[in-house]
C-alpha cells in the first residue's frame, strides 16, 4: 500500500510540481527509473483494456460471422487447377468472385454490376492489360496473377513458380477446418500484443528519445549554470515525461494531429526548460520531499 501511495504521489507531483523536481535530482536514479516503468506499465495496462473493450467484441462478431458463413464463399462445383505454371477451370469464364461483404456487416451493401468490385477475377483469355477494366483486386490470366497495390497500380506475378495445384469445394473445407479453431486464439493474441506494445515497446522508444531530447537541455542547463550532469537530467527527464506522454495518448484519443511538426518532442523541450527555470531558482527543497522516496 505504501508503494502505490508513493507512486501516486510521485505520478502527481511530476505532473502539478515544478518545485518537486527539486526533490527529484536528490533522490536515487533507481527511484526514478522505477516509477517510469510503474507509470508506463500502468498507463499500457489502461490502454490495453480501453483498446480491447473497443476492438475485440468487433473482432468477434467477425469470427462468429467467418465460422457460420466462409464455408459458403467457395462454389460448389469450382475446379481450380494450375500446372505448368498455367491456370485452367471448369467454370465459364471470365469468373467473378465478389468480396464478401456478409463477413463484416450483418446488413450487406447492393452494389450494382456497374459499381461491384470483385475479390478474383479469373479469365484464361485475358490479358494483363485487361486488368484496368476487371474491377478486381486480384486477376488471374493463364499465367500471371495480377494485384492491386497500394498506389492505384498492379504488381505482376507469373504463375510459373507456383507449382502444380488443384483447388476445390473439399480441399477449401478441409483447410478451413484446421485453421478455423486457431482463428479463435486472436483476440487473446492481439490482447497480449496491446499490452507489450504499450507497456514495453513505446516505453523503451521514449526512453532512446529521452536520451536525445535531454541534450539541448543539456546545452541550456550549462549556459544556465545549473550543475546538472547527463544522469540526472535524464533522471529529471524520466518524471517529464509524465506529462507530455499524457498529452500524447488524450490527442491520439480524440484522433487529434497538432499543426505543429514535431509536437510532442517540443513539448517536452518546453517543459524541460521550465523544469531547469525551476531548479535555478535558490528554494530550499519541499519540507519532507525526500520522505517515502522508494518502491
Amino acid at each position: 500500500m505504501n508503494k502505490l501511495s508513493t507512486f501516486v504521489r510521485t505520478f502527481w507531483k511530476s505532473l502539478t510540481s515544478f518545485a518537486y523536481y527539486k526533490d527529484i535530482i536528490q533522490a536515487r536514479f533507481a527511484f526514478s527509473f522505477k516509477y517510469f516503468w510503474l507509470f508506463s506499465f500502468v498507463l499500457g495496462s489502461i490502454l490495453t483494456v480501453v483498446i480491447s473493450f473497443t476492438v475485440i467484441p468487433t473482432i468477434n462478431k467477425f469470427l462468429g460471422r467467418l465460422s457460420q458463413k466462409v464455408t459458403n464463399l467457395y462454389p460448389p462445383d469450382l475446379v481450380v487447377t494450375i500446372k505448368n505454371g498455367q491456370v485452367a477451370t471448369n467454370a465459364v469464364e471470365p469468373l467473378h468472385i465478389p468480396i464478401p461483404f456478409e463477413l463484416f456487416t450483418d446488413t450487406p451493401p447492393a452494389i450494382s454490376d456497374q459499381k461491384q468490385i470483385y475479390l478474383v477475377t479469373i479469365d484464361t483469355k485475358a490479358q494483363i492489360d485487361d486488368y484496368q477494366n476487371s474491377q478486381s483486386l486480384i486477376f488471374i490470366t493463364k499465367d500471371t496473377a495480377v494485384v492491386r497495390d497500394d498506389n492505384e497500380g498492379y504488381r505482376i506475378y507469373p504463375l510459373k513458380d507456383a507449382g502444380d495445384v488443384t483447388l476445390n469445394k473439399k480441399m477449401v473445407d478441409e483447410f478451413l477446418n484446421k485453421i478455423m479453431p486457431l482463428l479463435n486464439y486472436i483476440p487473446t493474441v492481439l490482447v497480449i500484443i496491446l499490452f507489450v506494445v504499450f507497456a514495453f515497446i513505446l516505453p523503451i522508444s521514449r526512453l532512446v528519445s529521452l536520451m536525445f531530447l535531454n541534450l539541448p537541455l543539456l546545452v541550456t542547463a550549462r549556459l544556465m549554470h545549473i550543475s546538472l550532469s547527463y544522469k540526472k537530467l535524464f533522471q529529471v527527464g524520466l518524471h517529464a515525461l509524465t506529462l507530455p506522454t499524457l498529452i500524447q495518448v488524450g490527442l491520439s484519443v480524440f484522433n487529434l494531429t497538432p499543426p505543429v511538426p514535431f509536437f510532442n518532442s517540443l513539448l517536452y523541450i518546453l517543459y524541460g526548460l521550465i523544469i531547469l527555470a525551476t531548479l535555478k531558482e535558490k528554494t530550499p527543497p519541499m519540507p519532507g520531499g525526500m520522505g517515502g522516496m522508494d518502491y
